[in-house]
């Protein structure tokens, strides 16, 4: 087990990151796995496993990882490209529309997104004649977006850093953090670093798959090293509230499987939280949140999902069948690696990203290809690990495939979707 730089024992164990509270619970313990993302390219990369354990904070109701893989070794060469989902493009594309109408950008405004990815929303708003910026610590996938036409600073965000850009560019108007709360140890340095940024007219808009979707759909596979946190309208609501931010919107949103948007500005002392804010936190609680006895229920449902995965798998390939993968998102890394299947049982993955292609999903060292590359294989099955983009990808494959290929889904249940 590596300690030193890149890892940090039981360091949310009995200690919230968000709140600091000493009170936490036991959601999921998956045992040891391997870094999801860190697709090595030679099949007999030696790979470190790490545990991943989920606890729930019983003051806030914040997910969390026990155990920590630190930053520099989980995002400084990061795979996933965010424009390679279509779906996910026409996502960023109408929120860039919508907002730039509703908040009247003139001169002088600008857009900071923290955890800009390749450029796929911020290339939107300088076709609007916005300027903006992106932040961005993976260089590989910074260098991506500058060479797109993106300003990009290839830095973890932190509060240092919102110091430096407010004294240099002022505050922006709008500030974007999506999919991106979730990855940082210290979310309380985090959150101080956008209420660092924040002015009397900048809004911010937060998305993140939310913690309800484990108890009502079992999306265990959204547990993985490079997500510290797991948010929930209760703890953002805390956490915010004590840099001096208030949550006034929480909007409900299809992507990932199910996310919230919550939409944060300044904090005045007569602040009070809207009813929309109020009932979306309510119902978290009247959902289980904070109720062990329904967690402990989430993790009987998850074992058996995952035998279920095992046993499918293995008396599918002992038949004979040639079964393979569509998608190599963090989620198959879970799923394939908790389940415990043997290596040759899924023969490739494909992945549209030229940055996953040629490399090995851990630890079983199953090739990722492009999709040309397993439809030329023939598969019988291919299992769609990015569920939440299930339509957009078994449209590819049906389109695609030259032989009778059953397409399937593991997560909330293995079904065939065609």
């Amino acid at each position: 087990m590596e300690t030193g730089n890149s890892y940090i024992v039981g360091r949310g164990k009995n200690f919230c990151r968000g709140c600091t509270g000493l009170d936490l619970f036991s959601a999921l313990d998956l045992g040891e796995l391997p870094i999801a993302n860190e697709l090595w390219p030679n099949e007999n990369q030696p790979i470190e496993l790490f545990p991943l354990h989920l606890r729930i904070c019983r003051s806030c109701g914040l997910g969390q990882v026990e155990d920590v893989v630190m930053p520099s070794r989980l995002f400084r060469d990061y795979r996933y490209l965010s424009s390679t989902s279509t779906s996910f493009l026409e996502h960023a594309r109408n929120f860039a529309e919508v907002v730039s109408k509703e908040m009247s950008f003139g001169p002088g405004d600008w857009v900071l997104e923290i955890a800009s990815n390749d450029g796929y929303l911020l290339q939107h708003f300088i076709k609007l004649g916005i300027d903006v910026l992106g932040v961005e610590p993976a260089e590989n996938v910074a260098q991506i977006a500058k060479l797109a036409g993106v300003p990009t600073v290839s830095e973890f965000f932190s509060l240092e850093l919102a110091q430096n850009l407010r004294a240099s560019r002022g505050t922006p108007k709008l500030i974007v953090a999506n999919n991106v709360m979730a990855h940082v140890p210290d979310i309380q340095n985090f959150v101080a670093g956008i209420a660092a940024l924040v002015g009397p007219e900048t809004r911010v808009s937060i998305e993140n798959p939310s913690l309800i979707n484990f108890i009502k759909q079992d999306q265990f596979d959204t547990i993985y090293h490079e997500h510290y946190s797991y948010l929930t309208a209760n703890s953002v609501d805390k956490i915010t509230k004590e840099a001096g931010l208030q949550l006034f919107k929480v909007e409900e949103i299809v992507t990932h499987g199910g996310s919230n948007r919550y939409w944060l500005r300044q904090r005045s002392r007569s602040s009070s939280n809207e009813q929309n804010v109020v009932e979306k936190i309510i119902q978290e609680v009247e959902d289980g949140l904070f109720d062990e006895s329904v967690w402990r229920q989430f993790d009987v449902r998850i074992q058996k999902l995952i035998l279920n995965f095992y046993n499918w798998v293995k008396s599918s390939y002992e038949a004979g069948q040639i079964i393979c993968g569509y998608g190599a998102p963090a989620k198959a890394s879970t799923l394939i690696n908790a389940s415990g299947i043997e290596k040759d049982w899924i023969k490739v993955i494909a992945d549209a990203s030229p940055e996953k292609q040629g490399r090995y999903m851990p630890s079983h060292g199953i090739p990722i290809v492009s999709p040309k590359a397993l439809f030329d294989i023939k598969p019988n099955d291919v299992i769609i690990f990015p569920w939440n983009i299930t339509k957009e990808l078994s449209e590819i494959i049906k389109s695609q495939a030259l032989a009778p290929t059953r397409v399937w889904t593991a997560i909330p249940k293995l079904e065939q979707v065609n």
